[in-house]
Formats: structure tokens, C-alpha cells, sequence
């Protein structure tokens, strides 16, 4: 297949997202460590053989049982409907095949394999996947400010960092599928 820079436009935007995921799994389990009573590479282990589903049900957990602060909790609540929104994103721009042109030209979607074996086509211009990638940069921020707030709070320090000053973002849009066409 000859090269061509829509292709490589698109694999670009595909690692960056890779390592923004990472980044904001990361960024999650922090949120965690906060709560565990246990050293570093305990909490580690333990979050080590958990994937993406289970690491949020257990933060969310952890934050429900422990977390006295309802404005903490509401914005913690609030960046796990933004990390599984992300994570279903996610899902479709990692695990699916581009559309290409037999030249290599990427054909603004993504087709997803779905649980039936039904080939399920999703809208994924250029600025969709940029926009994904802000996303997944604005809810590494949301996170890290939450983190900021629960650090603080826990030093007894709450007078100048109110949780109920801290903007919540919008949730990210859903990737849309397309319209089904037979060939």
C-alpha cells in the first residue's frame, strides 16, 4: 500500500490517544492510592490485576465507604462518568479498523466489531479524534485537581481550596455510529 499522510495522520492520533489512556489509568489509580491504608507497592499490586472497568468500580467504591466531603465525592462521581465515557471511546478509536481507500486515505470512520460479529461503522473525522484527544487531556486535569483537593483537605488545609469551587467539565460527546448501509 503506497504511503500516504491521511493514514499516518490517523496512526499518529491513535498512539497519542494510547498514551493519554495510560496517562489518565494513572491518573485514576492515584485517585485510589488515596484512600488505601497501605504502602505504595501494595496499592500498586493490587490495582495491577485489575483492568479499566473493575480499577473505576473500585475507586468509586473506596470514595463512597470513605470519603466524608460530598462535594470531593461529587467530583470524583463526576470524573468516573467521564473516564467510562472515555474508556467507551476509547474502546471504539483502539480496538477498531480505520476505513481506508485502497490508497491509504482514511475514510473519517472507524468500524468496530461488536459482540455479534456485526461490523458497526463509527464517525471519526480528523477533528473527532482531536477532540477526543483534548478529552482525554481535560480529565487528566480534572483528575490531578481532584487529587490536589483530596491532598489538601487530608492536611487540614480546606479554607483556600474548596471542593465546591472547583468547575466540573461537561462530559465528553459519545463517538456516533453511522447510519447502517448494505452494500
Amino acid at each position: 500500500m503506497p504511503h500516504h499522510n491521511d493514514k499516518n495522520r490517523y496512526a499518529l492520533a491513535i498512539g497519542h490517544a494510547a498514551i493519554e489512556w495510560n496517562y489518565l489509568e494513572h491518573d485514576l489509580q492515584q485517585l485510589g492510592f488515596s484512600y488505601l491504608t497501605v504502602e505504595a507497592d501494595v496499592a500498586a499490586h493490587i490495582f495491577a490485576f485489575m483492568g479499566n472497568v473493575t480499577k473505576a468500580e473500585f475507586v468509586h467504591y473506596l470514595i463512597n465507604r470513605l470519603e466524608t466531603n460530598d462535594a470531593v465525592k461529587a467530583h470524583v462521581f463526576h470524573f468516573l462518568k467521564i473516564y467510562n465515557r472515555l474508556r467507551g471511546n476509547r474502546n471504539v478509536v483502539e480496538h477498531g479498523i480505520p476505513a481506508l481507500t485502497p490508497s491509504g486515505a482514511y475514510l473519517d470512520s472507524i468500524i468496530k466489531i461488536d459482540r455479534r460479529g456485526d461490523a458497526l461503522p463509527f464517525a471519526a473525522s480528523q477533528e473527532t479524534l482531536d477532540a477526543f484527544l483534548k478529552d482525554l487531556r481535560i480529565a487528566r486535569d480534572y483528575a490531578k485537581h481532584i487529587k490536589h483537593m483530596i491532598d489538601i483537605l487530608a492536611e487540614d488545609e480546606p479554607a483556600e481550596h474548596d471542593p465546591a469551587k472547583l468547575a466540573m467539565p461537561p462530559l465528553p460527546e459519545r463517538l456516533n455510529t453511522l447510519p447502517f448501509r448494505k452494500p
